[in-house]
């Protein structure tokens, strides 16, 4: 019969799910860490990538590209990654979630050396859990963070029985502004990545740890 103000007129505090399409610098270096492969047929490399990245929840793709337009010397880098997760809150409020996340990572990572022909090409299952937060901060700004070690197998492409363990762990921050763009928001990221493979024979044992920094669109 009475109304105080208008229900509509209240803030949002409600916690947003986002979907992100963004483009990364990462600062990479991969090392080999194995024995007996001549510095010539070596893949290594310390120089930046450039990332394209699609995330909606539960599922994040992304595709790295290195190369003579990142500054790379005589080898060219490509990397598909595909990561399909599920969290488990163990804690909820309206504005804040903390969770257990259980995720599958599928991975192809290409280093090709243009004066030899032993070339690093791996694929690679991992499976992993840790810890990951979600925070509205304001109306117009939100959280979220992501850590997880996680343990698997990579192989050389077509070659089941010559594979190995990969031990990775990653970390992501996402910075969320809404209503920026119109009805959409701006995201600036973070992401953390190191990964240790050790393959079968030495010669494809390789360390590969990198900081990428994300600016993109959430919708």
């Amino acid at each position: 019969m009475f109304s105080v103000g208008n229900s509509d007129d209240r803030p949002d505090t409600r916690l947003r799910s986002y979907t992100t399409a963004g483009i990364s610098w990462e600062f990479a270096d991969f090392q080999f860490v194995g024995e007996d492969l001549p510095i010539a047929d070596r893949a290594d490399f310390e120089e930046p990538i450039i990332r394209l990245r699609f995330e909606t929840p539960g599922l994040k793709i992304s595709a790295g590209f290195g190369g003579s337009l990142t500054g790379m010397d005589e080898r060219s880098y490509v990397n598909l990654n595909a990561l399909l997760f599920n969290d488990f809150a163990l804690y909820r409020s309206p504005r804040f979630i903390f969770a257990i996340p259980l995720q599958i990572t599928t991975d192809l990572k290409s280093v090709t050396l243009e004066q030899s022909s032993n070339s690093f090409r791996q694929s690679s299952f991992v499976f992993g859990t840790g810890a990951s937060m979600r925070y509205k901060i304001s109306p117009r700004a939100g959280l979220v963070l992501r850590a997880t070690p996680n343990l698997g197998f990579s192989f050389p492409q077509g070659a089941l029985d010559d594979g190995g363990r990969l031990f990775t762990t990653t970390s992501s921050a996402r910075f969320y502004f809404n209503e920026i763009i119109g009805s959409n928001s701006l995201v600036f990221g973070y992401d953390f990545d190191f990964r240790d493979y050790n393959i079968e024979g030495d010669r494809s044992d390789y360390e590969f740890l990198s900081h990428s920094f994300t600016i993109g669109i959430a919708f």
